[in-house]
């Protein structure tokens, strides 16, 4: 088969942004910000100890992993994402820092049930929740969706867990995000980061 047309990449909103190796080398191009983002999201982390269980939602190529084994290569990773071709690409990047990692393909939806195979102490979630919300969503149906999204990652979390998002605001400004992270039950809720529109933030569930 024949490679698609070049051209897409020249058109204003253009690009093959669905292809997992075409995206990871236009990223720091074509999002300046995402890179930088996943530095602070690590930072913003607690210490995490050899052997914590730590889901990387909505993986894609696994860029949000890789940058937290770098700085934490004993923890147990979960790779959760909808698409297998995007898996491929996240299992054979972070396997190149580890043999303690899982994938599982599943569809996170905003329905409020836990995510699959936890509990986890860590989720991770790097311009991933924007996507899930959905991009065309009026401002009170996003909040709603946020909110049972929140809820979703809170009951897939063990006692005292942590969740660190790194996104941008296309979707929902920043403050209607923490607040539904808090109505969703998540305590310590903060924003770590932020510039132009990306921004990292968190929160933990009680113990």
């Amino acid at each position: 088969m024949p490679p698609p047309n070049w051209r897409k990449n020249l058109e204003r909103h253009g690009g093959f942004w669905r292809d997992g190796r075409w995206y990871d080398i236009h990223l720091d191009r074509r999002m300046p910000l995402a890179l930088p983002m996943l530095d602070e999201l690590v930072l913003a982390l607690p210490p995490l100890a050899p052997g914590t269980t730590v889901c990387d939602l909505a993986c894609g190529t696994g860029n949000a992993a890789f940058t937290v084994l770098e700085a934490y290569p004993g923890v147990r990773m979960m790779l959760l994402d909808a698409d297998d071709d995007l898996l491929a690409v996240a299992a054979d990047k972070i396997g190149t820092l580890t043999p303690d990692y899982e994938t599982l393909q599943a569809t996170v939806s905003t329905d409020g049930d836990p995510l699959p195979n936890g509990p986890y102490d860590v989720v991770v979630a790097a311009l991933a929740l924007h996507a899930i919300i959905g991009h065309d969503v009026e401002r009170a149906e996003a909040e709603t969706r946020y909110e049972l999204l929140f809820r979703s990652i809170r009951d897939a979390l063990s006692p005292g867990g942590h969740l660190l998002v790194g996104d941008h605001v296309g979707t929902l400004d920043l403050y209607p995000q923490l607040k539904a992270m808090e109505r969703a039950g998540f305590q310590a809720v903060d924003c770590a980061w932020r510039q132009d529109d990306f921004f990292v933030a968190g929160g933990r569930v009680g113990e």
